[in-house]
């Protein structure tokens, strides 16, 4: 066997080639395992209890957010809505979240996923993904979008049998998951009676 290992050098041969089907086997496994092995590195919970809380009575919710964030709303014909932002970072983009009502989106009383569904279907271009989270207790669906200047995540809740409440949260396009500070906000957030 020695003597074929060294004909296929001679000859020029892939070294794989030259690997017993059981050596290659073993340094698959072996490299599973590695990476497997690897301690995933999880981010620390954010701690909200020195955050401000929101309260906002006619859209029916509050929210913790960070002390150092501001709040502001759009004027004019647009939705209820109310916007907590943060200062700018380094990088010139801040954090920023907003809230909205749309009042009588859902005239047929439907449940949030079938009125998700049936927006849906109106639609030419699809969502990036769509999951089914729980956002203050209600149960709710979450759109993502990515287009060339940002990765929207959209969430969408039954604020009663009529009026769906929307929570949409700009990203870089890059940035393929939810910043802790917002997972934490939304941790946070509960519907008001």
């Amino acid at each position: 066997m020695a003597g074929d290992e060294g004909a296929a050098v001679a000859r020029g041969a892939p070294r794989w080639k030259r690997l017993s089907w059981c050596q290659w086997f073993g340094s698959v496994l072996t490299f599973i395992v590695a990476v497997t092995a690897a301690p995933a590195q999880s981010v620390p919970p954010i701690d909200t209890s020195g955050w401000k809380t929101y309260r906002n009575e006619s859209m029916g919710f509050e929210t913790k957010y960070p002390s150092t964030w501001s709040v502001g709303a759009l004027k004019g014909t647009a939705p209820e809505n109310v916007m907590l932002g943060g200062p700018p970072r380094v990088e010139g983009s801040n954090l920023r979240v907003q809230f909205w009502v749309q009042r009588q989106m859902n005239p047929n009383g439907l449940s949030i996923q079938q009125w998700y569904a049936d927006q849906l279907s109106r639609q030419t271009s699809r969502p990036l993904a769509t999951a089914y989270p729980v956002i203050g207790g209600r149960a709710a669906v979450r759109m993502e979008m990515v287009g060339s200047l940002s990765r929207m995540f959209s969430f969408f809740v039954a604020l009663n049998k009529t009026d769906v409440f929307q929570i949409t949260i700009d990203l870089p396009p890059a940035q393929t998951r939810l910043d802790p500070t917002y997972e934490a906000l939304l941790s946070t957030f509960r519907f008001i009676e």
